[in-house]
């Protein structure tokens, strides 16, 4: 009687973590949390060479790591919302933070070599927009 309660115990925590498993795979990601696009964009600038991207990965990686960039974020409308600098990650992406459902133009400048390069991209917050923008081209 002792080893049935004991395996039944076993299989009530098995299929409670599956359970839980299956909820938190496949049920939370797509609850609605009233945000249609993106927030959070992946910008890779470059001088030379860069590569298509629509979903930012793990093994994303741009022409320029660690890279001082000054840039400027504005809205359609000309409303400048961001002017700050980041230094790009050892995959030469930098993030933002953005509000949702918004077209955005970035200016981006650096100096490489003591010669300063900017360059100018759009990208958008709307639903099914691509969250990793690698066409911010920076010439001198």
């Amino acid at each position: 009687m002792k080893l049935r309660s004991t395996l039944l115990i076993i299989a009530l925590v098995i299929s409670g973590v599956s359970i839980a498993i299956i909820v938190g795979v496949f049920v939370f990601p797509y609850l609605n949390t009233s945000q249609d696009g993106p927030n959070i964009i992946y910008i890779a600038p470059y001088t030379n060479n860069t590569h298509t991207c629509y979903t930012h990965a793990q093994g994303c990686t741009a022409e320029l790591p660690n890279q001082n960039i000054n840039y400027t974020v504005w809205n359609i409308s000309g409303s400048i919302n961001i002017t700050s600098n980041a230094i790009t990650g050892t995959n030469g992406f930098f993030k933002l933070d953005m509000a949702v459902n918004n077209n955005w133009t970035i200016r981006m400048q650096t100096t490489i070599n003591s010669i300063v390069y900017t360059g100018t991209t759009n990208f958008s917050t709307f639903s099914g927009s691509a969250n990793c923008i690698t066409t911010g081209q920076l010439k001198p």
